[in-house]
């Protein structure tokens, strides 16, 4: 499975929390983590600050209490528990997948279900309200929806296939764009 992953994890930037202007810039690789500071706030007693980059592994980072609170009072505790959790190896695999293993997988699932999805995150949300998914998800439904017409058994009458409730129709695939 890790070599699903893509060599940037996570990248956020933000800027801190008022009264500071300094912006701040976190990305977290395979193998580092990467916090660039740079300070825009005036500061009568210094002249000039240069931008500030950290690299530390993340075996280093997970040691790192003092980079933990500066973390944490930038981007949250929430966001501290995500980047140690990445360090640690724990991965969310499934937002992580090519685009298209993902409408494959989302192709066997109803609207219903692709609706709460769409729900879970942004990456879901962002792919599960363009035409273009819809468009996909209704080729590959059609294609392993079994024609009564094409199947036939030797000696045996056609079998009557029924489509799924829940899937879509030419018509619901457009009302149901936007959740």
């Amino acid at each position: 499975m890790s070599s699903l992953l893509q060599d940037k994890l996570y990248e956020v930037h933000t800027q801190a929390p008022p009264p500071n202007k300094d912006f701040h810039h976190l990305t977290i690789t395979k193998n580092e983590v990467i916090w660039k500071s740079w300070r825009i706030s005036f500061r009568p007693n210094q002249e000039r600050v240069c931008p500030r980059e950290v690299k530390k592994l993340h075996k280093d980072f997970l040691l790192d209490e003092q980079l933990h609170k500066q973390l944490q009072s930038i981007f949250g505790k929430k966001m501290l528990d995500y980047v140690l959790g990445l360090c640690q190896g724990h991965y969310d695999f499934l937002v992580r997948m090519p685009e298209n293993l993902i409408i494959h997988i989302l192709s066997f699932l109803n609207t219903e279900d692709i609706g709460q999805l769409s729900k879970t995150c942004k990456k879901f949300r962002q792919l599960c309200n363009t035409e273009e998914f819809w468009e996909r998800i209704k080729q590959l439904q059609d294609k392993y929806t079994l024609d009564a017409k094409t199947i036939k058994f030797p000696g045996k009458r056609p079998l009557n296939f029924i489509q799924k409730p829940g899937y879509l129709t030419p018509m619901q695939r457009r009302q149901t764009t936007f959740f």
